[in-house]
C-alpha cells in the first residue's frame, strides 16, 4: 500500500464551515474511503488556518482521487506520496 499526505487549504473568505452542502462533501470522506479501499490514518483540521490534514493509504493514487475528488472544488489540495522513514545504525 502507498501512503499519501493530503493537505487542503481554503481562505477565510471562502470558508464553508456554515455551508451544510459543502460540509456534507467532507462528511462523505470516511464512507468513500471504505468504498474505495482507502485507509485513513488521520484526519485533522486546523480551523484557525482553514487547513485540513489527512494521511491515507491506498493501492494507487486513483483510489485517493475517488475518495477526495468531490472536495477539490472547495479549495487548494496537495496530495504527496510519502514513505516511512527508517533509520539505520
Amino acid at each position: 500500500m502507498a501512503t499519501y499526505h493530503v493537505t487542503h487549504v481554503h481562505s477565510f473568505e471562502n470558508c464553508f464551515s456554515g455551508d451544510s452542502e459543502s460540509m456534507d462533501l467532507w462528511k462523505q470522506i470516511p464512507s468513500l474511503a471504505k468504498k474505495n479501499n482507502v485507509t485513513i490514518s488521520f484526519f485533522k483540521v486546523n480551523p484557525t488556518e482553514h487547513t485540513f490534514f489527512l494521511l491515507m493509504e491506498a493501492e494507487d493514487y486513483s483510489q485517493i482521487e475517488s475518495t477526495i475528488g468531490q472536495c477539490k472544488k472547495l479549495g487548494d489540495f496537495n496530495v504527496t506520496p510519502v514513505i516511512e522513514q527508517t533509520f539505520y545504525s
